[in-house]
């Protein structure tokens, strides 16, 4: 339970060692903030994640919220320093150089993701893992700033192959820069993420002058590049395009593999799919992420198993499978 006048990181259980941070009295609701850059961002606290959104599973914690999906968190980990809320918008309202329409969820994280193990962007959604000590203002504000980048690029060029090809051509790129195996700094999508934060990023977030790929030119010498982004931005296009899907076998007992059509010339090349599992009442049951993309298809394999790792029992499931602003829906039947 919080406790009054404290504000402080602690473990809520001995057991699992999950991390809460302590405000005054029950956690306040998400915050919601228009900003001058045409960025309406909704933030949620450490202090309300914890209180309103995590479940705990044996020794597992989840974040399960309508907009962020689920999130297993790590809960091994020892005190934890949350990203400073004010710092967060103030960041997000440092942006300029643009003017858009776009939503975005921040979810300021009590504990690290337990996959990734640091901060990611997930469509309109932005999730800033904790550090092991305070984070500095200025850390703060890069990172926030470069997650936004990525979900610039969701809202605005993913899909859109013509805009992503105008990108890497003014950019010197090519498509082995989406290649899921090259080193972080010289994959497209870390690129135009860092070129977003360098072009478009407050003081704090471009304090240090550079970009995270030494070898490239910065962005800013880069003649019309600022001005394309800006462009994209204007206009809002965040609808999901959907897609025709298949399962193979359907039924099945248990595995079943889910396929999902690509169109050509989209820059999906690796990207992560997510597969989302459902029973007929409408509960979650199982989360995948990953896939193999070839031949102009997303295919992803569910082994049948819930959550907790159990096969579920026979019956008619639900899918929804995602990359990107693609996504597909259909229903699978596992029988035992």
């Amino acid at each position: 339970m919080a406790k009054k006048g404290f504000r402080q990181v602690s473990v809520i259980t001995a057991a699992i060692g999950l991390l809460l941070l302590l405000g005054s009295g029950l956690a306040e609701a998400a915050e919601i903030h228009r900003l001058g850059n045409g960025i309406t961002a909704t933030v949620y606290s450490p202090a309300e994640i914890s209180e309103q959104w995590i479940t705990l599973e044996k020794d597992s914690a989840y974040l399960t919220h309508p907009a962020a999906g689920t999130v297993e968190l790590d809960v091994g980990s020892d005190v934890m320093y949350p990203f400073d809320q004010v710092g967060v918008v103030e960041a997000l309202a440092a942006m300029r150089g643009f003017e858009t329409s776009v939503d975005v969820d921040v979810f300021i994280l009590p504990a690290t993701p337990a996959r990734v193990g640091s901060s990611f962007a997930r469509r309109n959604a932005i999730y800033l893992a904790p550090g092991i000590s305070p984070v500095e203002p200025s850390t703060a504000a890069y990172i926030t700033t470069h997650e936004m980048g990525h979900l610039l690029t969701w809202a605005f060029i993913d899909g859109q192959s013509a805009r992503w090809k105008a990108y890497m051509d003014i950019r010197g790129l090519d498509a082995s820069s989406f290649d899921p195996n090259v080193i972080h700094a010289d994959r497209a999508r870390e690129i135009l993420a860092e070129d977003i934060r360098a072009l478009f990023g407050g003081t704090l977030a471009t304090v240090s002058g550079s970009i995270e790929n030494h070898n490239l030119i910065h962005p800013g010498r880069v003649d019309g590049l600022k001005e394309m982004l800006a462009e994209f931005f204007l206009g809002r296009d965040v609808t999901p395009l959907r897609i025709t899907s298949s399962a193979f076998p359907n039924p099945c007992n248990p595995r079943t593999t889910i396929e999902m059509a690509l169109p050509e010339g989209m820059g999906m090349e690796g990207r992560t799919g997510i597969l989302r599992i459902f029973d007929i009442r409408g509960a979650l049951v199982q989360t995948l992420t990953g896939g193999h993309v070839a031949n102009n298809a997303l295919t992803i394999q569910w082994d049948g198993t819930g959550r907790s790792g159990a096969v579920v029992s026979s019956g008619r499931y639900l899918y929804v499978l995602e990359m990107g602003q693609l996504m597909s829906k259909g229903t699978v039947t596992l029988v035992r």
